[in-house]
């Protein structure tokens, strides 16, 4: 009985940070972090790449270096593509996730555009080779169960909690942000 309790204590000690490896975060989530932002995006949609490559940057400068904002990243996938990108994400560690969705949105165009669901992972696999992710590795996060189903909880959470239904979506403090990407600092600064 002892050896089960301890076995169940190390498990739910390490939940966490094994929870932790799904969800890609900018900044330390604290009492004092006024602003919690979540952005539900997958990683096919055009408006979602705009988003984290002229957009994102800004944010992180301003609020999550200055200790005002708490951002996390969320997957939606629209599709099968960006199902399978959201995958191979998991594969990586926490930093280097944040490397792999900039170079996901910024050639976005150049690996979603494959015809067939070979070329598409040909393409993906190009992209993460490049970040030290091998062939086989790569195969073994496309074949993933586990990570395909963290990726499509996601979606689901995301339907059930904040009825989502496009991306990108954000919800800034527990509230879904309905303006235009222009004036998300203008809202965030009304809530400092």
């Amino acid at each position: 009985m002892k050896k089960i309790t301890i076995i169940l204590f190390i498990f739910l000690v390490s939940l966490p940070a094994y929870a932790e490896k799904h969800v890609v975060s900018y900044g330390v989530k604290s009492p004092a972090t006024k602003i919690n932002i979540k952005i539900y995006s997958s990683l096919t949609c055009p408006y979602c790449a705009e988003l984290h490559i002229k957009f994102l940057p800004s944010l992180i400068k301003k609020y999550v270096d200055n200790k005002f904002a708490y951002i996390e990243y969320h997957d939606y996938p629209l599709d099968q593509s960006a199902l399978i990108a959201a995958q191979v994400q998991k594969c990586f560690a926490s930093e280097k996730q944040k490397i792999y969705l900039n170079q996901i949105y910024k050639n976005q165009s150049k690996w979603n555009n494959a015809k067939t669901l070979k070329e598409l992972k040909a393409n993906l696999a190009e992209i993460t080779k490049s970040m030290g992710l091998e062939d086989k590795d790569f195969n073994n996060c496309v074949k993933n169960k586990s990570f395909e189903k963290k990726v499509l909880q996601s979606r689901i959470n995301a339907q059930s909690k904040y009825s989502i239904n496009s991306t990108p979506t954000l919800i800034i403090n527990e509230k879904k942000y309905k303006g235009s990407f222009k004036n998300i600092e203008k809202y965030i600064q009304k809530l400092l």
